[in-house]
């Protein structure tokens, strides 16, 4: 059976995820307002762009810029399915301002790796769960560099960061880890760029910031519970999304559920 589905977070709104087999919009010439980056994942199409025609099979990528005129011609709709990922495009050009990344160029029949489909995978997966603000802001910011560095596309070089900028950024992440963080906020307290912060920060505590986030989320958690209080009460204070991702993400770095940990405590 052929059709879509449109997954959109309204805690992030700067992007919206289309999987499917196929649109009223395939065998039409069309652009986005959006930055857009389309996965083949079976079958092939006749892609049409800027005058030019090139075929597109599994697990090519095209990434195209806001206006960007093209039409997508599968040959086989019994056969045909794709990902598509839509970025607005304010966002992605304050987050990758000063990165180097020339986001006006697009990227045609791009044939990236294993270890980079694998990666893509992954990412789109995490933006379709129940990450946080923050990693999903992060996982985008990901995907785009390592789409660009796949085709050849030269790569912002990190450049050394006062380490007093960066204990700021910690300092805020520890006295709001139970809220919503988003880089705009790491970027408006540190004087930092965003696409310069998730290395930077990893760099010097080995953990991205979405990642040690969440480990503080953990790390309180821990505490709540050895005073016996509700499971649901500790997960939505701890700044999770509801008791299965509380559970998902506790069981993942403590090796036991949150109903489990509690129970062991003498």
């Amino acid at each position: 059976m052929f059709g879509v589905k449109i997954y959109r977070d309204m805690n992030c709104t700067f992007f919206e995820i289309k999987l499917g087999s196929e649109s009223s919009l395939s065998f039409k010439k069309h652009s986005h307002e959006e930055y857009s980056l389309g996965i083949v994942e079976e079958g092939e199409t006749s892609f049409w762009y800027d005058g030019r025609i090139s075929s597109l099979s599994a697990n090519d990528i095209v990434f195209l810029p806001p206006a960007f005129m093209h039409s997508c011609n599968p040959a086989n709709m019994d056969h045909w399915k794709f990902k598509m990922l839509f970025i607005e495009k304010e966002w992605l050009r304050s987050s990758l301002e000063g990165s180097g990344l020339d986001l006006n160029s697009a990227i045609i029949r791009c044939v990236p790796g294993q270890p980079v489909l694998s990666s893509i995978d992954k990412i789109l997966a995490s933006l379709v769960g129940y990450a946080s603000l923050l990693e999903k802001e992060e996982s985008i910011i990901s995907l785009v560099q390592q789409v660009m560095k796949s085709d050849g596309t030269e790569r912002y070089l990190t450049s050394e960061i006062p380490m007093l900028k960066l204990e700021k950024i910690r300092e805020y992440i520890h006295n709001y880890f139970q809220e919503k963080i988003s880089l705009d906020d790491l970027e408006n307290i540190s004087g930092i760029k965003k696409f310069t912060i998730i290395q930077s920060f990893k760099d010097v505590f080995k953990l991205p910031p979405h990642a040690y986030q969440t480990l503080l989320r953990v790390n309180y958690a821990k505490k709540e519970l050895k005073k016996g209080r509700r499971l649901l009460e500790v997960a939505l204070e701890s700044g999770f999304y509801d008791q299965s991702h509380f559970n998902k993400v506790f069981k993942s770095h403590v090796g036991l559920t949150p109903y489990r940990y509690q129970s062991s405590i003498a």
